[in-house]
């Protein structure tokens, strides 16, 4: 894995020169895990990855993190601090003992903004820069090996999501969905999950938690799901009947799931991100729900469960093969109805392909005691 993550970086580097960076510098969180090998989160104390465009790599970290917790990064040398001492000083002093004490430091724009404004501080010559978007260029590009990964999780998520919804019953509560639908992807190898899981008229709050709202016949049942295999998340929503739709319902799904086929259809290599979210907004909007899609058609889905590339108005990022994002158009009427249908894809030289694939025509359950 390690020569996977130097050989991403390189693609980087090269980016990043064209640009006149001399230097990356990554903090905790998903980029200096992607790039290093080194997956830490965010704490009070401060760890950093130094990334010369040209020069020797090197850690900052805490004496706790010296030995790098027995990982294997593609490089091991550290500089390190003690809790006395104060980190971003001794990361300006390596930044100024390397000469880039005026130069200019490519720096993500999730970087945490205490530790950067203090490094600016320290080297008040030197040029900050943006380097996010670089960061995720490369990262939305997938190899082969992340693909069968995020494959792998979806399955993980299509699985777990057929168990649950089997069990579905009159009286059952969201929160117990919820719980049978991370446990099952949790007992298939996934090492973090989540499920959003809404009943009724709860299922027009996209982000609605789960609660304990009790499942009654005659409704919606939307669950958003998703699982971490081997550091890469799956996404995926479906909504189900419980008991017999009405024929308000199967009309508003099937204007759903025809969004979601009709922005399938027009992914290709090429085409821009705006293209795909307008493709699914003209099918809700002839139909006259547009002002009930609420949010971009998608995002991109890898190391993070949201990163690049958005599927939104205004991005005119042209797609690639090896792209892998969400496909999610929904129509949400408060206090009434919501229905969402999502898919993970990747784009490849022949169009999409679905890496998610619990049904999507409207699956109706019987109604249990």
């Amino acid at each position: 894995m390690s020569m996977f993550q130097k050989r991403r970086v390189k693609q980087v580097l090269e980016l990043l020169k064209i640009n006149n960076v001399d230097v990356l510098i990554l903090f905790p969180g998903a980029n200096i895990a992607y790039y290093t090998g080194f997956p830490i989160g965010m704490s009070e104390r401060l760890a950093a990855a130094v990334i010369p465009v040209e020069g020797e790599p090197y850690f900052v970290v805490n004496k706790l993190e010296g030995e790098l917790r027995g990982l294997e990064p593609w490089f091991k040398k550290v500089e390190v601090w003690d809790e006395h001492e104060d980190p971003v000083k001794l990361l300006a002093d390596t930044l100024r003992r390397d000469g880039y004490e005026k130069g200019t430091l490519g720096i993500p724009i999730e970087a945490p903004w205490g530790w950067v404004n203090a490094l600016k501080k320290h080297l008040p010559e030197a040029n900050f820069v943006d380097v996010g978007d670089h960061l995720g260029y490369i990262r939305m590009i997938k190899t082969s090996e992340e693909l069968e990964t995020i494959e792998k999780a979806c399955m993980i998520s299509d699985e777990a999501m057929e168990e649950a919804f089997t069990q579905l019953h009159t009286g059952m509560t969201e929160k117990e969905l919820q719980a049978l639908m991370v446990t099952g992807m949790q007992k298939r190898g996934a090492s973090r999950a989540f499920a959003g899981v809404l009943f009724g008229e709860r299922a027009a709050l996209p982000h609605g938690g789960a609660s304990d709202r009790k499942l009654k016949p005659g409704e919606f049942v939307l669950v958003d799901m998703g699982g971490l295999y081997k550091g890469y998340w799956s996404d995926c929503t479906r909504t189900v009947m419980y008991g017999e739709p009405s024929d308000r319902q199967k009309e508003i799904y099937e204007i759903v799931l025809r969004a979601n086929r009709a922005a399938f259809d027009a992914i290709k290599p090429g085409v821009t991100c705006e293209s795909i979210d307008i493709a699914a907004r003209d099918v809700i909007d002839a139909a006259g729900y547009g002002d009930y899609f609420i949010h971009r058609l998608g995002h991109g889905v890898g190391m993070e469960i949201h990163e690049h590339p958005y599927m939104v108005r205004n991005n005119h990022q042209l797609l690639e093969s090896n792209m892998v994002f969400s496909d999610e158009p929904g129509i949400y009427i408060v206090g009434e109805i919501g229905v969402r249908v999502e898919d993970t894809v990747v784009c490849t030289e022949d169009g999409a392909r679905t890496l998610t694939h619990f049904d999507r025509e409207l699956r109706v359950y019987p109604e249990r005691g």
